[in-house]
């Protein structure tokens, strides 16, 4: 299984802000980056579900907390003690102190007054299972985490950012494929360069 990196939005009502007392604290930033056990949107033919034991023995450590996936929009980490993590029966939490920035301004206020209502993950997974692949709309469960490397508010929470998720589904699709018409060389192929229009 080949080790791609992969971002999921999801919207996330619990996405709250309490404002600093003072103007040398910081805004506290929470809500669930990761929901257990919860469908997807369709991803372009597959629904998608992160396992209860997704996040079983993931290092937490070097996480950071960004907008809208920059590196250079960074609000919280993990390793400076500005961003707490936490994983329960529901998901993934996280508390972030939001610093007095103007990116850490910004979202603060937007989250506020709702502009901003979507959390996102990006991570790569060890572990994954599909069933339903004859219909139209697979299921695919993530039950392993192999890395988690961000978080991030984001403006388009949907579930559905599938670039790189898509070639999960594609790589499933061409072994399946394999395995019933291994004898017929000319039909794999076919289908192989058929794949190659889409990558």
């Amino acid at each position: 299984m080949s080790k791609v990196q992969e971002l999921r939005a999801i919207e996330n009502g619990e996405l709250k802000i309490e404002k600093r007392s003072d103007e040398n604290s910081a805004d506290k930033l929470s809500g669930y980056a990761i929901v257990f056990d919860q469908p997807s949107e369709d991803l372009g033919g597959f629904i998608e579900y992160v396992d209860r034991s997704a996040l079983d023995g993931v290092d937490l450590s070097d996480v950071k907390l960004l907008y809208n996936h920059k590196f250079d929009n960074i609000l919280a980490r993990v390793d400076s003690n500005t961003l707490l993590l936490t994983i329960d029966e529901h998901g993934l939490f996280f508390s972030a102190d939001i610093p007095n920035t103007t990116i850490g301004n910004d979202v603060a206020e937007n989250v506020r007054n709702g502009n901003l209502k979507g959390c996102s993950f990006g991570f790569t997974i060890s572990g994954d299972a599909w069933e339903n692949m004859d219909n139209d709309v697979a299921i695919r469960h993530i039950t392993k985490v192999e890395s988690l490397y961000e978080l991030s508010i984001t403006p388009m929470p949907a579930y559905k950012e599938t670039s790189v998720s898509q070639r999960s589904l594609d790589e499933f699709n061409k072994e399946k494929y394999e395995n019933k018409n291994s004898s017929s060389i000319d039909e794999l192929e076919l289908f192989r360069l058929e794949n190659d229009l889409y990558d």
